[in-house]
Order: structure tokens, then sequence, then C-alpha cells
């Protein structure tokens, strides 16, 4: 099984913290959040990953070296100028084989997910696209029935359903959807999933329960950091003062060091950081600057 993770945006709303990474290349928990990511997908079964790529691009050979995962193949897709949700999925199509689906994830969201049972969902339901979604936070703007199991509406633009659920950044995709794309080299994949939507042809499948978090902001990649469970806050490099005070939701990360004196409640510190003495709430400290949070 194939992948794609979509790592071309600039990530705006996070600046200034992507003015130093791409969105997908932040830390959390000592690794960038696309190896979670990767990993996520290996232990669904995928075993050939694509992301695409545009804002910072030089950075993602440098933390890819052998551009693979687990031992298998780990492609880039260069974008000169990112494509959007649908031009960047269009750009791949001619290698995506069409013995199985496509799964398909945005960049910035972490999650535990079952996969198995959103692609189970997907050839039980013989839908050309099936949306991970879900009903209890967010912006909840997906109609979706669930008794037929089908997206009935998306941004309300079909005036079906003003909105139920919340698309969560994860989906599946038959090979066969690439008919529906435009000409255009940049596009939103939306209208084409509207388009299938009207021919009853998207499915859902509801993770009220799953843990999810969605990077977009300074505040987002906080709180993602500090409520996902993990075994390794600390990492084993850090250096912290014996007269230094962090609470226990801080994350440190490799060769970052902490003088005494500094008091940190809910940070995230960057590896090879330098944190000095001061008072730090709700921050991420990098090796350039402080992000108050």
């Amino acid at each position: 099984m194939q992948s794609f993770i979509l790592g071309a945006g600039l990530g705006m709303r996070l600046r200034p913290l992507t003015a130093m990474l791409p969105k997908p290349l932040m830390p959390v928990f000592q690794r960038p959040l696309v190896h979670h990511i990767l990993d996520y997908h290996y232990k669904a079964g995928v075993r050939d990953f694509t992301i695409n790529i545009s804002h910072l691009a030089l950075m993602w050979p440098r933390a890819f070296p052998e551009e693979s995962w687990h031992g298998f193949p780990l492609h880039f897709s260069h974008e000169e100028q990112a494509l959007d949700s649908g031009g960047g999925v269009k750009r791949i199509m001619p290698r995506v084989s069409s013995d199985s689906p496509l799964l398909v994830q945005n960049g910035d969201v972490l999650t535990d997910l079952s996969l198995r049972e959103l692609l189970e969902t997907h050839r039980r339901g013989g839908w050309q696209v099936t949306l991970a979604l879900r009903s209890v936070d967010g912006n909840r703007n997906v109609g979706f029935d669930p008794g037929s199991g089908r997206v009935t509406d998306m941004r309300h633009a079909l005036r079906v359903n003003p909105g139920t659920h919340q698309f969560a950044g994860v989906y599946v995709m038959e090979s066969s959807v690439a008919a529906l794309f435009p000409k255009d080299e940049v596009f939103s994949i939306v209208p084409v999933w509207l388009e299938l939507i009207r021919r009853g042809q998207v499915g859902g499948a509801v993770f009220d329960h799953a843990e999810w978090h969605e990077i977009g902001t300074p505040a987002s990649y906080l709180d993602s950091v500090l409520d996902t469970s993990s075994a390794q806050r600390i990492h084993p490099t850090a250096r912290i003062s014996g007269e230094a005070r962090l609470s226990q939701d801080c994350s440190v990360g490799a060769g970052a060091s902490v003088e005494a004196g500094a008091e940190l409640f809910d940070c995230v510190v960057w590896p090879r950081t330098h944190v000095r003495p001061g008072l730090y709430k709700r921050c991420i400290l990098t090796p350039r600057l402080v992000v108050q949070a």
C-alpha cells in the first residue's frame, strides 16, 4: 500500500516557527512530527511513502538522506510552487498503483485513529473516497449520514447539511478519482470531493475517541506536545541544572541545556537550545528565539 503526506504548505499560522523548519519537521517528543506519521502508516501496512515538499525544501533531503523508511522507498514530490491539496495529489498520480487505495494524510495531523478501520470502511462501502471524521470538536462542516455511512455535504456547498462532523485530515482514495481532476496544476481537492458526494461515492468513518491533534498554530503545537502521552519528554542528552524547575509536561530536546534559575512551566524546548535563567510559561524555546503560545 502507498501513502501520501501533504508537507508542502507554508505554515503561515505557525510563524515564526515555520520560518525555521517546515511544519512536518518540527520536533514532537524528540522526533520530527513526520516521523510519527510515517511510523503510523508503516504499522498500517504502507510500504511506499511519498511526501510533497516546497517550503524550505532543502531541509528534507538532510532529514532523510537515504530516502527510505524502515527500508522501504520514501519519495519526495518537489513543488516549486505549492500545488494545494488537489494539485499535490495529481502530481504523484502517475506513480500510484491501481492495485490498492492511496492513503493521504495532512502533514500537520498527529493521531492514532485506526487506519485499518478506515481502510476496512472504505473497502466495505465500495467508496471512491473515504474520509476520517470527528464529531466532538473542531470545525464541523461535513455532512454525514450515519445510517448509510455516506458523506452528504461539505462546507454546506450542496446545501444538504450545514455540518455535523469535522474532516480529520486523513482519507483514502481510489486511483480512478484522478479522472475528475481538472487540467489546472494548482487546485483544491474539495471540489473533486463535492462532485463525488453528488454521485454518492464518498464515505465516512467516525473516530471520536481517537487521540487527534492538528498542529496549526504555536498554541496548538504546544498543546499537542503537552496533551500527548510519551515515555520520553526529556532527551537523554539534554543537560538540566539541578537548580532549574520544570513542570512535568515540559519536553526538552536533544543537546538542549537549561541553566540554574530557569523556571519552565508547560514549555517545549527544541534540540540544541540553550535556556537561560528566567520564568517561561507556555513557551516554545528554539535556538533562535522564544515563542509565547
